[in-house]
């Protein structure tokens, strides 16, 4: 789910439709967004420290009933449980409007209607309606609260209304160099989910600007990279750019060691060495799992995480892949990625954790981060939209901490519309795990 921002104030949520105008009387559209499912229960329980014993579920936490089902299973058996899923969404629904053709009484804050923004350019806005699909070539711009696309092939800033429909494939690009991926090579195979989505109606891809799986690095060590490692994002760049589809990436990962937070904070040469070992279910890439953790292990990583947001050697390197990536010229179209469109933004961390249940001055950490890595970001890449990449918790000091999906996530050291208003930040986004909260 995706907010805009509207000066220092957040656009309200719009549901619309290209083309037609969203009224009572007129045909509703029915968004169905695919969200990766997360599977560990929160069972609303701490320990005796106040640690929250039930945070396994992460980003890539499979769901224990399907996944791995749904990873085996052929593309025809996809399709089917996809079909069997909408088919399943739409009865619910119909049960829902027998009473009558109005929908479901929607909150105040989402206004049906069809938005066709415009682009500012020296005080003047010219608004264009057609956002027929083609290959990426102009970059999106949040105008009043609101995502465009702005084209000046005629000199004058033209602005097409740009609505977000989009999936989120986390670990995609490591795909590319996979050399047999059901019973085809991983670069057939990412094209052929591009060009399943681009059919589908679908616009945008979230995914890592990195991989989390130890036999494909893209960062082998600070400032060393590995080409391939480069070439398979540069691959998933050239080719969503084809099909229309733009592709948000995240420099760093806060849940998986490589390509994440700790190991950056390993290779730190200002951060205090390593007292105890990185869990053996860490280093191959698989999620944290604290069940079998003695209370002093367990603090012991919180308090080394959050140095993350502190150490001048972990800022160092993760500014370093910021540079490596944002100057990289792509090897398959020669773009560089600065100049890319089918960029759509940055994220500047995936789901960022300073744990204040256990560590002093978590919030305000955090949000320095945030502040000084945006403005770096900027610096680097002005052309691109730029967000946090959080799951959208509040402090336990918000006055909307009341809101929160879960009673731990207070503990977790975000406060959403802080994190979101420093000036280089352009929209806020939230993440939601329907298995979870």
């Amino acid at each position: 789910m995706v907010l805009r921002r509207r000066g220092s104030r957040y656009a309200s949520l719009r549901l619309s439709g290209s083309g037609s105008s969203m009224t009572r009387s007129g045909a509703w559209v029915l968004a169905l967004v695919v969200v990766q499912a997360i599977a560990c229960g929160v069972g609303g329980q701490e320990d005796l420290s106040g640690r929250p014993t039930d945070l396994e579920a992460t980003e890539t936490s499979p769901n224990d009933l399907s996944f791995e089902t749904l990873m085996s299973a052929s593309d025809e058996e996809l399709m089917a449980e996809l079909e069997r899923r909408k088919a399943e969404l739409a009865r619910k629904t119909s049960e829902q409007l027998l009473d009558g053709d109005a929908p479901p009484e929607i909150e105040e804050s989402v206004v049906l209607e069809e938005i066709v923004p415009a682009y500012a350019q020296n005080g003047t806005c010219f608004r264009d309606n057609d956002a027929s699909p083609g290959p990426v070539k102009d970059f999106v711009r949040v105008y009043d609260g609101e995502f465009v696309v702005v084209s000046n092939t005629s000199g004058v800033a033209m602005c097409k209304p740009f609505f977000l429909t989009g999936w989120n494939s986390w670990d995609v690009t490591r795909v590319p160099r996979i050399q047999s991926y059901r019973s085809m090579n991983g670069q057939r195979a990412l094209t052929q989910q591009l060009q399943t989505a681009s059919q589908s109606g679908l616009n945008v891809l979230r995914a890592w600007a990195h991989t989390i799986d130890p036999s494909y690095p893209v960062m082998k060590a600070p400032g060393e990279y590995d080409e391939e490692g480069l070439k398979a994002i540069d691959y998933l760049l050239s080719e969503a750019s084809k099909y229309g589809i733009r592709v948000v990436l995240s420099f760093v990962d806060n849940w998986k060691y490589p390509g994440g937070v700790d190991q950056m904070l390993d290779w730190s040469a200002t951060a205090p060495e390593r007292e105890i070992p990185v869990p053996g279910s860490l280093l191959g890439g698989g999620d944290y799992n604290q069940d079998n953790l003695e209370q002093e292990v367990k603090e012991y990583i919180v308090r080394r995480h959050s140095l993350f947001y502190t150490d001048e050697g972990a800022r160092d390197i993760y500014r370093d892949y910021v540079r490596t990536l944002v100057n990289r010229k792509n090897a398959y179209n020669g773009r560089v990625y600065k100049e890319d469109p089918t960029i759509l933004a940055w994220n500047l961390i995936n789901e960022p954790r300073c744990e204040s249940w256990l560590v002093e001055d978590c919030e305000e950490k955090l949000q320095a981060w945030i502040e000084s890595e945006s403005a770096y970001v900027k610096e680097q890449d002005p052309n691109h939209l730029v967000t946090v990449g959080e799951e959208g918790f509040w402090s336990a000091a918000s006055p909307n901490e009341y809101a929160n999906p879960t009673w731990w996530a207070k503990g977790m050291g975000q406060d959403f519309k802080l994190n979101h208003m420093p000036k280089d930040i352009d929209f806020a986004t939230i993440h939601i795990w329907p298995d979870t909260w």
